[in-house]
Order: C-alpha cells, then structure tokens, then sequence
C-alpha cells in the first residue's frame, strides 16, 4: 500500500491511497472535512486528481452539510457544564462592557463577557469556546512533550522537537526532520489514545509509511494497535 498527501485547488490536502485489491477509484470524506482517496496500484496520482476535481462541488456541499450538523450538535456552555479533562477551574461571569476578556492564571478560567448579551448567543458561545482553548493549551504544552519524552525514552525512540497545535484536521504528525507535532485536542481524549497517538508519531521517525512493519511496531507497544485507531474516530477535533 502507498500513500500520497496532495494539495488541491478549493478542497486543500487530500489523502490518496495505491491499494492492490481496489479496482476503481473512490472518494470519502470524512466527518471532520478530511478527504481520501483511494486507487487501484495500477492507476496514476493524476487520475486520481482529475477524479477528486470533478468531485469537488459535491464534497463543499458535503462540508457545508457537515458543518451545520456540528453547529447543531455542538452544547451550550454555561457556568453549570463540566469538562472532565480541563484542569483549570472555569469561571463565566456577566460584565458590564462592550466586549469580554479572557484572564488565565493560577489554575483558573475566568472568561467575563457583556451581561447585556445571552449567554447563549453564538458570540458568547464562541468567546467561552475560544477561552477553553487557550487553557488547554496551556495544559497541553506543559503535559505533552513531557509525554512525549517519557515515551520516546522507554520505547527507543529519537525526535529532535515537539510542536502543540491547535490543528483543524490532525491529531499529530512526525516532520521529515523527526519534529513531533501534537494537536493540543490531544488534552480531551483518554490517557490511551493520547500514548497511541505519541506513539503513533514516533513510529513514524522510524517508518514513515502506514505498512506491515509500521503496525507491527505499534502492536508491539500499544496491544491492538489498529482497535486504539478505530476508537480514536469516534472522537472529532472540532468537538468543543
């Protein structure tokens, strides 16, 4: 199996696959926008391309629609709602002013916004959202690559840096230079899938392919490597 990330006009990166047993060419699109697609070994990446192109109106509508749904989907945060995994105290207070403030410090959240405003309203919404964020980034760049290092440490591996993100479509990735970068969404998930994910990237310094070898690695570590993968897509990025 090969595997290629190319960039395309109005949908941006696109996932393509070479798999033997595939006989025509087949688009998915995921539930967090990512596209993929997958092709017989014998066809060309421009194929591919052309195929994806002519796909493109459909997949905008598929992201619109994806996007409404998440909208929908999405909870509404007051001072009653509890984030397990957010370590900081959050606290939502009504202000008089024209616009809200995010202050972070000694382990608490205070996200004041104007109390003449419904703090239901998709603005307010927004602004606790944006507000949580930038906690757990907080939290992630103190935790991470300290995980990172404990993990590289007792399995063998070699990085040179790790990198938090606040990224729209990955969990992490591994740089040609062996640069871990980690999703600070990474904070929301079980400690399980967390450690698969690290692991998962530092796989890759040593495999740079999803092959035999690669999974083989990861079992080796993690048990089932690929069950962590298929529970890990039940969580979405833009969940928050």
């Amino acid at each position: 199996m090969r595997e290629k990330t190319i960039y395309v006009d109005r949908i941006g990166n696109v996932l393509f696959i070479k798999k033997p047993k595939v006989k025509n060419i087949n688009i998915r699109l995921y539930a967090d926008g990512r596209v993929k697609a997958t092709l017989p070994a014998f066809s060309s990446y421009s194929q591919a391309i052309k195929v994806v192109r002519n796909k493109i109106p459909w997949i905008l509508k598929q992201r619109k629609k994806l996007k409404k749904r998440e909208l929908k989907q999405q909870i509404i945060i007051n001072s009653d709602t509890v984030f397990p995994y957010l370590k900081h105290k959050m606290e939502l207070i009504p202000v008089e002013s024209i616009k809200g403030q995010i202050r972070i410090y000694n382990g608490t959240l205070k996200i004041l916004y104007p109390e003449g405003i419904n703090i239901e309203d998709k603005y307010i919404q927004d602004f606790i959202r944006k507000g949580i964020t930038e906690a757990i980034r907080i939290e992630a760049k103190n935790f991470l690559p300290q995980r990172v290092e404990e993990l590289a440490d007792k399995y063998g591996f070699s990085y040179r840096k790790v990198f938090v993100k606040n990224a729209k479509t990955l969990w992490g990735s591994c740089s040609s230079k062996n640069n871990i970068n980690l999703n600070l969404h990474l904070m929301r998930l079980p400690e399980r899938l967390q450690d698969y994910i690290i692991i998962h990237e530092l796989a890759h310094t040593v495999y740079r392919n999803h092959g035999v070898k690669f999974w083989k690695q990861l079992d080796l570590y993690m048990g089932d490597a690929r069950l962590l993968a298929k529970e890990l897509k039940s969580y979405k990025i833009n969940e928050l």
